[in-house]
């Protein structure tokens, strides 16, 4: 009988053939779709406005721009920094902290001019008490999403779903829970996953998918051991329907509370990347006086200029 794990990686396989490059909509035809239909709440609270959250763009006279989303901490998002929240053991036990596992979904619609220059329809904010997999990044962490899909596309990705937190089946019972699982390959190249970073994959042992936001890839050569490995934010990107369709920064809580501030920045290189606005530069700062989060991407923009500016002035005070 063959492993689990062999399984698994039949399936992946399997699902690989049906994408292999980066398109938009491969199986979910959008342009068809009726979007006044589809239930934006599948994708949470609308606004951020618990979380006084806001966003700006800025473009420099070389085209690159700055979008920076800045929030606070608030009540409901349940965070603690202690030990006993991480592994999930303790208050983050699978049984006993049933509640800190829920999804706590928040999101954030840009305005067309963001999505002409970033590539960015929406982010969104999830305040995850006890973190998720994989080892060390299973601790009280914020997830804070750029999504180039737009929001009424994602708000169809649905999945049959299991443990805890809830997470995609392996096996799903129609295509849009298939999508979770078919990855931008390439096709004489096919250990490569378009548009992310270099060494960019899923477990291939408990490969992740979550509900609304895709196959979640990252680092395999560098994920924390344990909750002390993880000292900076990092950075993890997800699939769907083969295509790359988000950025993530995952900002630990131990980070961004109490009474010393902090900065923290990275670099982004992407293997066969052909999502020319996709960020080359992110940063996370956190201003301890006033509490106030903020994490930064920067990117080479598609609208600047004369053109970036008259849309931002009419678009902002329309």
């Amino acid at each position: 009988m063959p492993s689990s794990t062999q399984k698994v990686w039949c399936l992946l396989s399997a699902l690989s053939f049906l994408s292999l490059v980066h398109s938009s909509g491969d199986s979910l035809n959008v342009d068809l779709e009726v979007v006044t239909n589809v239930d934006l709440r599948n994708l949470g609270v609308e606004g951020l406005d618990i979380h006084a959250g806001k966003y700006s763009l800025t473009v420099d006279a070389s085209c690159q721009y700055t979008l920076q989303v800045d929030f606070k901490e608030h009540s409901s998002d349940s965070l603690v920094d202690v030990p006993n929240r991480h592994n999930f053991q303790g208050d983050c036990d699978k049984v006993l902290g049933t509640f800190l596992h829920q999804h706590n979904r928040n999101w954030m619609q840009f305005k067309q001019y963001v999505q002409d220059t970033t590539g960015f329809d929406h982010m969104s904010l999830y305040p995850r008490p006890c973190g998720m997999e994989p080892l060390g990044r299973r601790q009280p962490r914020y997830d804070v999403n750029f999504y180039t899909a737009d929001s009424h596309h994602r708000a169809m990705w649905v999945c049959r779903t299991f443990d805890r937190p809830e997470q995609c089946e392996f096996n799903q019972p129609n295509f849009l829970g298939r999508g979770h699982f078919t990855i931008p390959r390439l096709a004489q190249d096919p250990d490569i996953i378009a548009n992310t970073p270099a060494n960019f994959t899923y477990d291939p042992d408990r490969p992740q998918a979550l509900e609304f936001e895709g196959l979640i890839v990252t680092n395999s050569l560098t994920v924390p051991e344990t909750p002390t490995d993880m000292k900076t934010p990092e950075i993890e990107m997800s699939t769907y329907d083969g295509d790359t369709v988000s950025f993530r920064v995952v900002v630990p809580y131990k980070l961004v509370t109490g009474d010393t501030s902090g900065s923290y920045s990275g670099t982004v290189q992407y293997e066969y990347q052909n999502m020319m606005q996709l960020p080359g530069s992110w940063s996370v700062n956190y201003n301890a006086p006033s509490s106030l989060i903020s994490v930064v991407v920067k990117g080479k923009g598609k609208l600047c200029g004369a053109e970036f500016d008259e849309a931002k002035q009419a678009q902002e005070s329309g």
